[in-house]
């Protein structure tokens, strides 16, 4: 078994687009109301960039951001979510690899949980559905807090819950407002660039600690920071 890591004591997962690809649902629903609505739905890699925005972002990217502000959004947006939480979990799954990392990160005895600005009651329920409520020590979603990300208040929560002081937290997540919680709330911040973002999103930006290419990269990136802070260790003190 794998010793604990002496810089990282918890893991937190963004939900849509790092820890599960719920694109396939939360995509499909938005197509469905739309050609409901006699509108030509778009295609779901057009769509799928947004899924990090939520279903308000979705809405946006279908019909304009001025229809946030039209008479019909509140019916649409209900639709879309009544439609959205009968069937949570049926195309979404963990993203290739990630089952691995979880059983790794078990093993290494690291725990790890979910904050998320997808609503509370929408979180649990698809956690349950994949199986993963049982391993997930604490699960943050929007309403959960009195804030969410941006703001640190949700990640702070988590630690808290944890009982795992902030610096000793890395988020994981594929939206700058994941980075920029974490890094607020005194937490590593790595980028997933697996995630739901534009093809011409600049990562770099985001002023992630590093940006990681698939979920196996984080078991890298954590052994690599084992490996600094035990040879910062084992340094010999200068005269």
């Amino acid at each position: 078994m794998s010793a604990v890591n002496p810089r990282v004591h918890a893991i937190l997962f963004d939900l849509d687009g790092t820890l599960v690809d719920t694109a396939p649902d939360l995509v499909g629903c938005v197509q469905d109301v739309m050609r409901a609505r006699g509108t030509r739905p778009l295609p779901f890699k057009s769509l799928r960039q947004f899924v990090s925005r939520g279903m308000r972002g979705l809405l946006t990217a279908a019909y304009g951001a001025d229809f946030i502000d039209s008479e019909e959004y509140p019916e649409v947006l209900e639709r879309c979510l009544k439609l959205y939480s009968g069937r949570l979990a049926e195309r979404s799954r963990l993203f290739p690899g990630m089952r691995r990392v979880l059983d790794n990160l078990a093993d290494r005895r690291i725990p790890w949980g979910v904050v998320t600005n997808k609503p509370e009651y929408l979180t649990r329920p698809l956690l349950e559905a994949l199986d993963l409520a049982d391993e997930c020590a604490v699960a943050v979603g929007g309403g959960t807090t009195t804030h969410t990300k941006p703001h640190p208040e949700p990640m702070i929560f988590a630690a808290d819950r944890l009982a795992v002081k902030p610096r000793a937290c890395v988020m994981l997540g594929d939206d700058p407002r994941d980075i920029q919680a974490a890094r607020s709330a005194g937490m590593t911040g790595l980028a997933a660039a697996w995630g739901y973002f534009p093809p011409d999103e600049d990562l770099g930006a985001w002023g992630a600690a590093a940006i990681l290419q698939s979920p196996r990269d984080l078991l890298g990136w954590i052994d690599e920071q084992g490996a600094t802070a035990n040879a910062g260790a084992a340094a010999p003190r200068a005269a």
